[in-house]
């Protein structure tokens, strides 16, 4: 995308839909435009748990055993500790199974 001139005028309530508008609130103008220039005509779908297979990943990598660790990682993944105990018993039990 070439950002011209006139696209310094643009405000959020310039964007053709509610989507878009919410985008730019969000993201910033150049965000929406980007989408709007470089994707036209795409239906793009924004899942919730965008990143949780990151964010299991990471608490794997992190967790050095301890409450207090434990409950760093639960906070910073916006995850309950009852959910960071089922993905490292899961990722334990998978590392004893292999060979």
């Amino acid at each position: 995308m070439d950002y011209q001139p006139w696209m310094d005028y643009i405000k959020p309530d310039d964007m053709p839909n509610d989507d878009l508008k919410i985008i730019a609130e969000s993201a910033g103008i150049r965000s929406a435009l980007a989408l709007i220039f470089c994707t036209p005509g795409l239906t793009v779908s924004i899942p919730t748990k965008a990143f949780s297979e990151v964010k299991k990943r990471y608490i794997i990598s992190q967790y050095d055993g301890t409450k207090y660790t434990l409950n760093r990682l639960a906070l910073e993944c916006n995850f309950s500790q009852r959910y960071v105990y089922k993905i490292l018993k899961k990722h334990y039990e998978q590392q004893s199974q292999r060979p």
